[in-house]
């Protein structure tokens, strides 16, 4: 399998759990897996990335195929008799105003062989929706949402690397923690979830509970009504599940249809770190309720389920902690290799092994009369 990531270093996230992570498991378990940035498999016609594309079955272009060249790319392949599928893990449709890439998305103009596409990257989305062969996302309502654009869908979740989540440190906060780690596309879960209502209860009520916020910016961690808050600093993506471990409670607020549009990844981070947490009910964490307290999006439901946790808060953590090895055998990707053989398997199943459009040709249909 060919992952075609999009992310730059700077803002590592979605390629590792979708691309880097896969690709490594797939290559653990003997299979072939390979990843390659999409600004070079723009090149198509060249030696090195052809060596490295055509001895896979399948190609997976995450995301930001959203330029002439790369959809250029997809029918080169697919002319060669290579399934292309895309991998979304976000609603690009329902971006909300606070989230800083909707205007990407819904606004700029992009440049085509015909002049300038208004409508944002979505309008580029679009056209590589229907050049490829099928989409992939870890969200059964975001295929929903891409339905109508695809030929077929395919629902694959994210799971874990392995090495990164072993001999993690034991805790030894002296107080209790309650953590949280995201992008500031999340502004919009703290503010409408109904959990900033519960910070401000447990400041008067529990004078032990600090918060711990992480991410690359202040504004989620400026609109906590607490002075007993830390400001966690960004850490690579490997020493993430430390900071996790950290935690005597996680959260996984939500608010609003786009949220409802995410993975479970906050979910499983905390099940893997043996940390009781609290998060929103709905299909992003629909899956993993018996591993959390989900409820509404309702200041009350914040205040009784934390309070509960933060009054037991040892027992919770030994359940938590008991049930880390199950968490293992279900989150972790190396044990979850069938599953993805069976999701490949079915896309390679459902691709017509016909030669499609080569961009630059034009094709002629012959004549009955002939």
């Amino acid at each position: 399998v060919a992952f075609i990531f999009a992310d730059s270093q700077r803002e590592w996230n979605v390629s590792q759990w979708r691309s880097l992570t896969v690709s490594d498991a797939l290559n653990r378990a003997g299979w072939r897996g390979v990843c390659r940035h999409f600004s070079g498999f723009t090149s198509y016609l060249d030696d090195g990335i052809l060596d490295a594309i055509m001895p896979c079955d399948l190609i997976i272009f995450s995301r930001n195929a959203l330029i002439p060249q790369s959809h250029d790319a997809i029918k080169y392949y697919q002319g060669l008799g290579k399934p292309v599928v895309i991998d979304l893990d976000d609603g690009y449709f329902s971006l909300p105003w606070s989230n800083p890439a909707r205007r990407f998305w819904n606004e700029l103009s992009f440049k085509t062989y015909d002049g300038e596409e208004e409508g944002g990257a979505l309008r580029m989305l679009e056209r590589a929706l229907r050049l490829s062969n099928g989409l992939i996302a870890p969200n059964r309502l975001l295929l929903k949402l891409y339905e109508p654009l695809c030929k077929n869908t395919y629902y694959l979740q994210n799971y874990a690397e392995p090495a990164w989540w072993l001999d993690l440190p034991e805790r030894n906060n002296g107080k209790i923690v309650i953590g949280w780690g995201g992008s500031l596309s999340h502004y919009d879960s703290w503010v409408g979830s109904g959990i900033l209502g519960a910070v401000e209860y447990l400041d008067l009520h529990y004078p032990n509970v600090w918060w711990k916020i992480c991410g690359g910016d202040d504004k989620i961690f400026n609109l906590l009504p607490t002075h007993r808050k830390i400001r966690q600093p960004g850490v690579p993506p490997s020493e993430w599940p430390k900071i996790v471990r950290s935690f005597d409670i996680g959260v996984a607020p939500l608010s609003g249809l786009y949220d409802q549009y995410r993975s479970w990844i906050k979910g499983i981070e905390y099940a893997l770190a043996g940390v009781p947490w609290v998060g929103t009910e709905g299909e992003t964490y629909g899956d993993l309720a018996e591993w959390g307290m989900l409820g509404p999006e309702k200041t009350e439901f914040w205040k009784e389920a934390l309070e509960t946790i933060i009054q037991e808060v040892e027992t919770f953590q030994e359940e938590a902690e008991k049930r880390r090895e199950q968490a293992r055998q279900a989150f972790l990707i190396d044990n979850q290799m069938e599953v993805f053989a069976d999701v490949y398997g079915r896309i390679l199943s459902d691709f017509q092994d016909n030669v499609t459009e080569l961009p630059g040709v034009i094709y002629l249909e012959q004549s009955q009369d002939t």
